[in-house]
């Protein structure tokens, strides 16, 4: 198997050959030597026809390793203008002499004349015409080279910011479970000596919404109306742990194909109660309704003296979370003693 790859890759190497070789030597001959056909003289055109398609091919093959070679020394995105003026001048440079030690052989080998003697034959010409087609080649092939580079670079710069978000994005996730954790078990280590039918309920409903944790870790979006019969166990959980201190409002409608970002509605009710006085005297009110294509969450502002160390998450996981999605934004408002938050709501067809 690795004999028959080898020997299809040498026809292939062969094959771009011989193509390089009709096409620049057909190419130059019937530019510069047209009149040969039009005075019948065959010979003398299928003798430069041999030359120009074989300079055309060594000059191909050189001008390739000349370019790979200067890939490593000076890449096209560093230096730019740089590399466009080394690599024309060596360009020519090296198209020059191999166009000269061709001339020399041909003029030698068919024709027994001493090269200082062909050079005067062929006279400015035919450098002349080298050079203008090595600087006509090497311009298309820097075009090429250059449009490539950046291109390469925009896509590996593009695969390393999404890898980085993607990182992030996981980075966020993972930060739920532990937060979700530490509030539910620290309630619950102080209801079950109080009330353990009350405990027993709680630890179910726990469960439910541990649950849906768990089998959403792993999507980017899910249904709001999985959402909100999730929020419906948390609220319950909140509703033991706060009792008549907390006043909870809901009113949404769902569409089948509205979504939102896993966990969205109980890390923003978990800030609300975080971060905000709720008290028999003092009760929180906690309101989630929709508004055309948003979500607004929103709660009576009454913060806390004393306020609690931000673990990074909630709100500021949101917006990330969000951003890194859809690249849309929550909007955040702070009026009239109320904080409240928009989330766009997603659509489970358009993702």
């Amino acid at each position: 198997m690795a004999n028959r790859d080898a020997s299809w890759t040498r026809d292939l190497r062969w094959k771009s050959l011989l193509k390089q070789f009709l096409l620049g030597g057909g190419a130059i001959t019937l530019t510069f030597g047209w009149y040969l056909l039009a005075e019948g003289e065959w010979v003398e055109f299928l003798s430069n026809f041999t030359v120009n398609g074989i300079l055309w091919v060594l000059i191909g093959i050189g001008s390739g390793m000349l370019v790979e070679w200067l890939d490593t020394k000076i890449p096209w995105l560093e230096a730019p203008a740089k590399r466009v003026v080394v690599s024309l001048v060596l360009m020519v440079l090296y198209s020059l002499v191999v166009a000269m030690l061709v001339l020399f052989l041909y003029a030698g080998l068919v024709y027994g004349i001493a090269p200082l003697q062909a050079l005067r034959n062929v006279g400015y010409t035919f450098p002349l015409t080298v050079v203008l087609i090595t600087l006509f080649v090497g311009t298309f092939l820097h075009g090429r080279g250059f449009f490539l580079a950046w291109k390469a670079s925009f896509k590996e710069a593009e695969e390393h910011k999404r890898a980085a978000l993607a990182a992030k994005y996981e980075a966020l996730k993972n930060q739920v479970n532990p937060h979700f954790l530490f509030n539910s078990f620290n309630v619950l280590s102080n209801l079950v000596y109080k009330d353990a039918d009350l405990a027993a309920e709680f630890i179910q409903q726990l469960s439910k919404v541990y649950r849906y944790v768990l089998e959403t870790q792993q999507q980017e979006l899910i249904s709001l109306e999985q959402e909100m019969e999730m929020l419906k166990a948390y609220l319950f959980l909140l509703e033991i742990r706060f009792g008549e201190s907390l006043k909870v409002e809901t009113a949404v409608d769902v569409e089948p194909t509205d979504a939102v970002v896993p966990l969205t509605l109980q890390m923003l009710a978990e800030n609300a109660v975080k971060h905000n006085i709720a008290s028999k005297k003092q009760p929180l009110h906690l309101s989630i309704t929709r508004q055309n294509g948003t979500l607004t969450i929103s709660n009576s502002l009454q913060l806390k003296g004393n306020q609690q160390t931000s673990l990074g998450v909630g709100l500021p996981n949101i917006q990330e979370r969000y951003r890194y999605l859809c690249g849309q934004s929550l909007e955040v408002k702070t009026e009239n003693n109320t904080f409240s938050v928009k989330v766009p709501i997603l659509q489970l067809n358009e993702q």
